[in-house]
C-alpha cells in the first residue's frame, strides 16, 4: 500500500484528465471496494480516466468543487459539439445555448454516487448522469443501455463517451427540440423533467421502464410552435 503524501480523507484530483478519486465509491472495476481512501490505494491503481500514475494526483484546491468542475468540462464538451459537428443542422433550434441546469449529488441503488441534471443543448434535451468513479460505465460502448433506479423509478439510460470524462449515462427528454421558443422554456422543460426522474411515483402511476416515442408533430405553417408537454408522463417517452 501507498500513503502517496496524502491524508487518508483527501479526495485529490488527477492532474492530466482531472478525474477525482473518492474513497466513497472506490474503483469496482479495478477491484477497489468502496471506503478505501486514496491514501490507501495499492501502488499498482492508476487513474481510472487517463491511466495515469497516482503520483500525477494532486490535491483539490481549497473550496474546490468536483461537481462543478465535470459540469462544466460537460457543458465544454458539448459546446464543441454545437460548433462543429451539430453546426447548421436542421434539427437544432438556433434560439437554444448549451447549459448544464439543476445538477446534484444522489446516491445509486447500488450505493454509488453521481450527479444528475438535465444538459440543454440546441438539438437535445437530455438528463444526464455524471459518475463520480469514471470507471463505472467503462465496458459499455456508446449506445449501450443501463437501467438506473432513482427516486421515481426505474429508467433505461444509454451510454455515452464524452472525452477525458469517461462513459457518462444519458437518456433524451425531448428531442425535438425546435418546438421550444427560448432558452427560459428550454430550462421550464428540463426542469420538468429533473421532476419527472427525482419525484416518486404516485399510487395511480404504473413503474415501467420508459421508452423513446416518436416527438409530436410540428405545428401548421404560420401557426405559434406549441410549447413543450410539462406533465411527468408527457417526459420520457409518455411515461413518468
Amino acid at each position: 500500500m501507498t500513503s502517496a503524501g496524502f491524508a487518508l480523507d483527501e479526495t485529490p484530483r488527477c492532474g492530466t484528465c482531472g478525474t477525482v478519486y473518492d474513497g466513497r465509491s472506490g474503483d469496482p472495476l479495478r477491484e477497489v471496494p468502496p471506503g478505501v481512501s486514496f491514501g490507501r490505494l495499492p501502488a499498482h491503481w492508476r487513474c481510472p480516466g487517463c491511466g495515469g500514475p497516482q503520483h500525477g494526483f494532486f490535491p483539490a484546491a481549497p473550496g474546490a468543487d468536483p461537481m462543478r468542475d465535470r459540469v462544466d468540462a460537460l457543458v465544454a464538451a458539448y459546446r464543441v459539439v454545437a460548433d462543429t459537428d451539430m453546426k447548421g443542422l436542421s434539427v437544432c433550434n438556433t434560439a437554444l445555448a448549451v447549459e448544464a441546469v439543476g445538477f446534484r449529488e444522489i446516491t445509486l441503488s447500488d450505493g454509488g454516487f453521481a450527479w444528475l441534471g438535465m444538459l440543454i443543448a440546441p438539438w437535445t434535451l437530455n438528463a444526464v448522469l455524471v459518475p463520480h468513479a469514471p470507471a463505472r460505465w467503462m465496458a459499455l460502448n456508446d449506445g449501450d443501455q443501463t437501467v438506473e433506479t432513482l427516486p421515481a423509478g426505474a429508467f433505461a439510460f444509454k451510454a455515452a463517451r464524452v472525452g477525458a470524462l469517461g462513459t457518462l449515462a444519458v437518456i433524451s427528454a425531448v428531442s425535438d427540440m425546435t418546438l421550444l421558443r427560448d432558452q427560459d422554456d428550454a430550462r421550464e422543460a428540463a426542469h420538468a423533467a429533473l421532476d419527472a426522474l427525482l419525484v416518486p411515483k404516485t399510487a395511480e402511476e404504473t413503474p415501467e421502464i420508459p421508452e423513446p416515442s416518436l416527438p409530436p408533430a410540428p405545428p401548421p405553417v404560420g401557426a405559434k410552435p406549441a410549447k413543450p408537454p410539462r406533465s411527468r408522463r408527457a417526459l420520457f417517452g409518455g411515461r413518468g
